[in-house]
């Protein structure tokens, strides 16, 4: 019982820290897709977040507005039109509460799997894993970070309680991927997720990358479930959004751990929190055996 009292350390919680809301923005910019912009304001632990409506955002590109909001409810501002291409240089400018703000983006390079193939290859402490081996070219030109996660598709079974089979549905979830990559292993942040792999071009600029990554996941066939389908995201992501989602990962991971407080996420919206960011994708799919 003295070693267990010795080991409590109280941290205060400090509820002046958030006494005055700040608001939250988000906005992840894809061409040829419908855009929103998520803002509501900060609340205090416990408390519920509140949308705000009274917000106006737009993308300038050129020195000419481009691309504008309406509100639709609910914390949600829906750009009428999306103007933006792959490589675009454009300004999200943003008035929330009469507070203004500026954010320079640049739409990353066209991101395109060039090469898609399925293996099963014995991992240590997994077996024979479920492994995606994947190539896509990096512009030299350009300090390139990159997104990839994969999906399973699967009918999930419902029995009844004299367990004889009563009803199924078609349930689509993100599961776990790893990479022995350099590039994966590289960046120091993959520890804290398994939901999604996040590395730059710093090991391998301007080349044809080849990688292969695998899943903990059997997906065989179980009482519980009959996987139908995988798909692969790769997505090429500003350097914003790399910084984000690092970040937002050692967050959550960090609220679980009862040794640690969870760290800030970085965003880059001034004077409030929330991020602002661009991406391009491209995605394949492969149907498993029955």
């Amino acid at each position: 019982m003295l070693i267990l009292c010795g080991c409590i350390k109280e941290i205060p919680y400090n509820s002046d820290y958030l006494k005055t809301p700040l608001p939250a923005v988000h906005c992840f910019i894809t061409p040829d897709s419908i855009l929103t912009a998520d803002c509501r304001l900060t609340a205090p632990f416990g408390s519920k977040d509140m949308p705000i409506g009274n917000a106006f955002f737009s993308i300038i590109k050129s020195n000419t507005t481009k691309d504008t909001t309406i509100y639709t409810g609910n914390g949600i501002h829906l750009f009428g039109s999306n103007s933006l291409k792959s490589g675009d240089t454009f300004v999200f400018r943003g008035y929330v509460n009469g507070y203004k703000f500026d954010i320079s983006e640049i739409i990353p390079k066209q991101v395109f799997i060039k090469n898609f193939d399925t293996i099963r290859q014995l991992i240590p402490g997994i077996g024979r894993a479920f492994s995606v081996a994947v190539r896509f070219d990096d512009d030299a030109a350009f300090e390139n970070y990159y997104r990839c996660y994969l999906y399973k598709t699967a009918y999930r079974y419902i029995y009844d309680y004299t367990g004889k089979l009563s009803d199924s549905f078609l349930q689509k979830d993100i599961i776990s991927l790893y990479s022995d990559d350099l590039a994966a292993t590289d960046n120091d942040y993959n520890n804290y997720s398994s939901r999604e792999l996040l590395f730059s071009d710093a090991t391998f600029n301007g080349v044809n990358k080849y990688m292969v990554l695998y899943t903990s996941d059997p997906l065989l066939k179980t009482p519980a479930e009959r996987p139908v389908s995988i798909e692969f995201h790769l997505e090429n992501i500003s350097k914003s959004l790399f910084n984000f989602y690092n970040t937002r990962n050692a967050h959550i991971w960090q609220q679980q751990s009862i040794s640690q407080l969870p760290g800030k996420i970085m965003g880059n919206v001034p004077g409030a929190f929330g991020v602002v960011g661009s991406y391009t994708a491209d995605f394949r799919s492969f149907v498993l055996k029955r």
